[in-house]
């Protein structure tokens, strides 16, 4: 089964997606570090703009797997080191040692 495209996808260049990851793994840093229960509205707000970056990276044409691995990289304190779409083959290696 083919999904149909309506519309072109917009290109993204190798620069705008390392923004585009940088400000994903940036905002997850702040979900991270603020308290539950007393920056609730912050933490949603933060969700709110991970939502729009994902988006834009669907639209983008990046696969739904790599999006998914990646924000569960962010996720955790440490990178998996599964080689996701914003960690460098560096700390794709430094993961694999651990």
């Amino acid at each position: 089964m083919t999904q149909l495209e309506l519309w072109p996808r917009e290109a993204v260049s190798a620069a705008e997606l390392a923004v585009v990851v940088g400000e994903i793994r940036n905002l997850y840093w702040h979900i991270r570090n603020t308290r539950r229960g007393m920056h609730d509205a912050r933490r949603r707000q933060v969700y709110r703009k991970i939502e729009v970056q994902k988006k834009r990276l669907q639209v983008a044409g990046v696969s739904k797997r790599e999006i998914l691995d990646f924000l569960a990289c962010c996720r955790s304190k440490q990178c998996c080191g599964k080689g996701c779409l914003g960690c460098s083959p560096q700390t794709a290696q430094l993961g694999q040692q651990i």
